[in-house]
């Protein structure tokens, strides 16, 4: 008996040992879960058509799209730019608000509980400067909430044209999935 008990913490070890269990770090699951939520904070600090792309930024809960065109030297002849779609998933939350800024008629911006579909297309004259986008207010249910953004150009996934907050962070690829505390 007495032998047992002393066999038992040798037994737990080994079985732990074989079944893989690692203390050396956290788990994967939480590397997953928030690669980009620190750069998501904050409005670029540059006049976003300098470089075009699509901005994602956020204050607190409030989040900022925008999807400005770089200036094009010499214009071409075509009125017509490149057409940015999107589709916008929250988990463990739900879209508030959802306000329109500079979207002209040619532009598309739907959105229910849990999700934003968007089709921005731009002109190649932007003739009055504005940068087209939209602002949405997400309410967390629980501790921690998700946004995913997929977002297209003329049908392509292009991560190099995302740029994440005021230091405009790339991402590495597509869709961007952002996890953050609720209370952040």
């Amino acid at each position: 008996m007495l032998l047992g008990l002393l066999m038992l913490p040798l037994l737990v070890g080994s079985c732990a040992t074989i079944a893989g269990v690692d203390e050396s770090g956290p788990s994967p699951k939480a590397e997953q879960l928030s690669p980009y939520d620190e750069f998501v904070k904050g409005q670029p600090n540059v006049d976003l058509r300098v470089a075009g792309g699509c901005y994602i930024w956020r204050d607190g809960n409030l989040w900022h799209v925008r999807i400005a065109k770089k200036p094009e030297t010499p214009q071409t002849i075509s009125a017509i730019g490149p057409v940015i779609t999107g589709k916008i998933h929250v988990r463990d939350a739900f879209i508030a608000d959802l306000n329109r800024q500079s979207l002209g008629p040619l532009n598309d911006l739907r959105y229910r509980r849990n999700n934003i579909s968007f089709r921005v297309q731009l002109p190649n004259n932007n003739l009055d400067n504005s940068i087209p986008g939209f602002d949405f207010l997400v309410k967390p249910t629980g501790i921690e909430y998700c946004v995913t953004f997929n977002i297209l150009v003329d049908g392509n996934k292009m991560p190099g044209i995302i740029h994440l907050g005021s230091f405009m962070h790339i991402p590495d690829e597509l869709p961007l999935k952002i996890c953050l505390h609720s209370f952040d």
